[in-house]
């Protein structure tokens, strides 16, 4: 049987002279960052959310503007996918049994502005993760395109019920049925809100545009390009250490979401998100070494806003 490249690379590491680059002390190096009790996105995931509801009723008592209230409402939504994407990878309870519970509570929370079911995107994610980049089975492979806005714009075309991503969701529930089950379970969610949002348009439809639909659908395509597009971008590439890059840009981290640091995430989703700078800098020497795209400009030190153009 021929050796895997993996293995290849781990023997090659361990006879050469200078830092131990196996794969063995790559895995060794990851583990140190997992494991906690992820309480940011605890904070933010029901945080906006708190915010999401008072905001509705200062717009409705006329103590906001309606303006104001739709850019409160367009920044909540913003935020509401990390929480529930952290959840899903069982990183908000550290994937601590006793605190298990905590991660469909938070991911349920957190995608109310969105209306979004916490369990559909968690299946589907799953499917992402071991199908990254393939045409035929990776569910967000969609968002694909030349340019940013090609992304932007291809998440509101169907979402899940149009397009590859109908055929790669429809091809996993005919031969997985823990993903089919995943759906059903989160599909009447899914429903419940999109109703709840219907009914809410008779009694108060400005607000329902402003308040809650239109900034759900602006936030969709942020996350589209930052969460998608960019990690990802051109999408040609498969393989654990080449279907996710590291990429720069001119604006400060939080305004993205330090989503420069996702190819940690792809590589050990069970180091939470907001440790990813700090095993980023450890795991530097090995990603270089296993070629990962773009790691040669990843910084030596990840301060709060290093990774810029």
């Amino acid at each position: 049987m021929n050796a895997v490249p993996e293995q290849i690379e781990s023997e090659a590491a361990a006879d050469a002279d200078g830092p131990d680059l196996s794969i063995e002390a790559e895995r060794a190096v990851a583990r140190r960052f997992m494991g906690r009790i992820q309480w940011e996105s605890i904070v933010i995931g029901i945080g906006q959310c708190v915010v999401w509801l008072v905001n509705w009723g200062l717009v409705l008592s006329g103590a906001l503007p309606l303006w104001a209230g739709f850019l409160v409402a367009t920044l909540c939504a913003g935020l509401a996918y990390l929480p529930s994407h952290e959840g899903q990878h069982g990183n908000i309870s550290g994937r601590n049994k006793r605190w298990k519970w905590l991660d469909p509570l938070v991911g349920h929370i957190t995608l109310i502005p969105l209306a979004q079911s916490h369990e559909v995107l968690r299946v589907t994610h799953m499917k992402h993760h071991a199908y990254t980049n393939d045409p035929e089975l990776d569910v967000d492979y969609g968002t694909r395109g030349r340019h940013w806005w090609n992304a932007a714009l291809n998440v509101h075309r169907g979402g899940y019920a149009a397009g590859e991503q109908k055929d790669a969701v429809s091809r996993h529930a005919e031969r997985d049925p823990a993903f089919l089950a995943g759906l059903k379970r989160g599909v009447p969610v899914q429903k419940a809100l999109k109703l709840i949002q219907l009914v809410m348009v008779f009694f108060f439809p400005l607000e329902t545009l402003l308040l809650w639909w239109l900034p759900s659908k602006i936030a969709l395509s942020y996350l589209a390009v930052y969460f998608s597009w960019l990690p990802h971008h051109p999408m040609e590439v498969t393989g654990r250490y080449r279907d996710t890059r590291f990429w720069q840009i001119r604006l400060p981290r939080y305004l993205d979401q330090s989503m420069q640091t996702h190819v940690i995430h792809h590589l050990y989703p069970g180091i939470p998100h907001w440790d990813e700078p700090k095993a980023m800098e450890a795991l530097k020497p090995f990603m270089v070494a296993r070629g990962v795209p773009g790691a040669e400009d990843i910084p030596e030190k990840v301060r709060f806003n290093p990774l810029m153009a």
